[in-house]
């Protein structure tokens, strides 16, 4: 049986180059490894000038968040950058270089294609989402490759030790991923069994790794910051009037980026400087001011930044067929964020809804009571809005209650 084996301790250098030896023979093109090599020459710099010169886990890290604000393993802005990374720990520990299967692989090899194509279909038929059954295609995808370069041909010869060989694999990406992949890998397993792909199921002995549910303080950020955030939006072109005039919507008035995304011309009374909506997550209709910056920052993209487009939204894509908007936004903020020096701690999302966050919070500590807060926000009840309360200490003391003793 073939076994993987980590790479002699060498200087990250060293390592680069024989990674790039191997992504070429393996056919990489040279955009993708020169892509992945201007991210690996700042880390070069990053490990010589902490650790000497050498990778570790902990080196990779510190590097993600010291230079991009972002945490190894999650998917953000620094995606690319999570990969290059990836790829250097995988080839240091292993000796092997794992494809990015949902893009450079379509479809599985026939020696694994009957059971894992049978298994798929089977999730679609117990009533899974389509989107969880491309994410475990994405991971089957992994699995497989490992498998291979395990000299594993058949999944009749995979045993327990093959497996949490396998799960050792996902030691840098999130709690999340790492609980997710396992599950799926159990009831593969259970799978396999019953269709006589092998004659056991190692479901039950596999690790249990579950995903913190502790909760996690939303990320707020303070009025500064979010000027700040603002300013950093270039305005010079016609994307990014587009992304100002949805950021101030988000930040002057804590409209969830879904409702803006739906935003029609027919939603906002100009004359009378008001926005009405019927809110997408709630259904329920809500009315509110239009701030002068935000309804002059859409007049301006208006003019000078939409596509010609019949779409009946305001915001649209700016590539063809210039449709709807369909992304979060998640990563334009972090880019933005970024870009205005803000740092954020490590354990908290970023996003669109931080505006959110930000602005209630900004209400409390002004005294605005929390009825007038989900009036705003939205909510359909006050006690959807105590969530941002426990952003601020002080009012977190000030809402404490007296306990009889």
């Amino acid at each position: 049986m073939k076994e993987t084996k980590s790479i002699p301790a060498a200087g990250i250098r060293e390592l680069v180059t024989a990674v790039k030896a191997q992504m070429s023979g393996l056919g990489y093109s040279q955009y993708t490894i020169d892509r992945m090599d201007a991210v690996w020459k700042n880390l070069a710099s990053y490990c010589e000038e902490h650790n000497d010169g050498l990778l570790t886990a902990e080196s990779a890290r510190g590097f993600v968040w010291d230079l991009y604000g972002a945490v190894l393993g999650e998917k953000d802005a620094s995606q690319n950058v999570n990969r290059a990374v990836h790829i250097l720990l995988d080839f240091q520990q292993f000796g092997m270089i794992f494809k990015q299967s949902h893009m450079t692989l379509k479809s599985f090899s026939d020696a694994f294609s009957p059971l894992f194509e049978g298994f798929l279909e089977k999730q679609r038929k117990d009533g899974f989402a389509e989107g969880s059954v491309r994410t475990w295609r994405s991971r089957l995808f992994r699995f497989e490759y490992f498998l291979a370069n395990s000299g594993i041909d058949r999944f009749s010869q995979v045993e327990l030790h093959h497996l949490n060989a396998y799960i050792e694999t996902l030691a840098g990406f999130s709690s999340g991923t790492v609980g997710g992949t396992i599950k799926l890998l159990g009831r593969l397993s259970d799978y396999a069994l019953a269709n006589g792909w092998h004659s056991r199921s190692f479901s039950g002995s596999l690790p249990d790794v579950r995903r913190t549910h502790s909760y996690r303080l939303p990320t707020v950020f303070t009025p500064e910051e979010v000027e700040r955030i603002l300013a950093s939006v270039d305005r010079d072109n016609a994307q990014g009037k587009r992304n100002y005039a949805v950021f101030l919507l988000v930040a002057r008035l804590g409209l969830r980026i879904s409702d803006v995304r739906l935003l029609r011309f027919d939603s906002i009374d100009w004359q009378n400087r008001r926005i009405s909506i019927t809110q997408k997550k709630t259904g329920v209709p809500l009315e509110l001011p239009l701030p002068d910056d935000a309804g002059w920052a859409i007049i301006d993209y208006l003019k000078h930044g939409r596509p010609e487009t019949d779409c009946g939204y305001i915001f649209v894509r700016h590539t063809a067929p210039f449709d709807a908007l369909k992304n979060s936004f998640r990563e334009t903020v972090v880019k933005a964020v970024q870009k205005a020096g803000v740092k954020v701690p490590a354990d908290k999302p970023v996003g669109m809804h931080s505006f959110r966050h930000s602005i209630a919070t900004a209400m409390l500590s002004n005294g605005v009571k929390l009825t007038e807060i989900a009036q705003t926000l939205g909510h359909t009840t006050p006690e959807s809005t105590q969530t941002y309360i426990s952003t601020d200490t002080e009012l977190l003391r000030q809402c404490a209650l007296e306990v009889d003793l």
